[in-house]
């Protein structure tokens, strides 16, 4: 990281936490989250899956929108308050910026993830003996580290090219999903998958890792896809430069 993109990366997180509506956003990802594990866990727990599983979908599941919301504002806000064409003027590499933008908002993203332990160790303490090892989160922690890396890269994507914040968030949820669907059709026709549940991507990635399985061509894909989203977006930063 150089000295550029390590400024804009310490100004874009520092700020990030006098932010209020990141709270808000982040609040409310919270108590979605939160209602989704204690709903699912009293109808499905010992059902159908276990309550690493529950625990992972519930947080996977809304994850999309924090990180839309998170990174929404990153070019996509500087240009509906005008101060983009600024930025531009400055000689400094746009991609620079991209990056030190992407870090930050990863990073926030993170710390948001960290937070949704805490109905986990609340489980904990109340079953006491009977609750699961912590350790066996280790499979699913990866996998959201996983997930928040390729969606925050694609959220930063979409505020490169937006020009409204809102319109940047709309923008990522629906190239993400859209992209799980094609990657479960393309499973379904050309690789001989079919429509259960386990051949939709990120339920067979949850349910894998949730057993402790991480399948390298999952770390491979979501590493490189984030590597792609972002090097787009820094490309086209720089080709609509003036």
């Amino acid at each position: 990281m150089n000295q550029i993109a390590r400024t804009v990366f310490i100004r874009e997180f520092f700020s990030s936490l006098f932010s209020r509506s990141r709270y808000v956003a982040f609040a409310l990802f919270h108590a979605l989250s939160g209602a989704m594990f204690c709903t699912t866990l009293q109808l499905a727990e010992g059902k159908f899956w276990t309550i690493q599983t529950i625990w992972t979908l519930s947080v996977a599941l809304p994850l999309p929108i924090i990180v839309s919301l998170a990174t929404m504002p990153l070019f996509a806000g500087e240009r509906a308050s005008g101060t983009f064409e600024s930025l531009e003027m400055l000689p400094i590499s746009l991609g620079d910026v991209a990056i030190g933008k992407f870090l930050a908002s990863y990073l926030s993203v993170l710390l948001c993830l960290a937070a949704t332990l805490v109905p986990w160790f609340v489980l904990c303490h109340v079953l006491k003996s009977r609750a699961p090892d912590t350790a066996t989160l280790a499979g699913p922690c990866t996998l959201l580290i996983l997930h928040s890396f390729s969606w925050t890269a694609l959220g930063t994507f979409s505020s490169a090219v937006a020009r409204h914040p809102w319109v940047a968030a709309a923008g990522t949820l629906v190239m993400g999903v859209s992209l799980m669907l094609l990657w479960s059709a393309v499973s379904h026709f050309w690789l001989g998958g079919n429509w259960l549940s386990t051949s939709f991507p990120i339920i067979e990635e949850i349910l894998d890792a949730s057993g402790g399985h991480l399948r390298l061509h999952t770390i491979v894909f979501h590493i490189g896809f984030g590597a792609v989203a972002l090097y787009a977006a820094m490309r086209s930063l720089e080709a609509n430069r003036p």
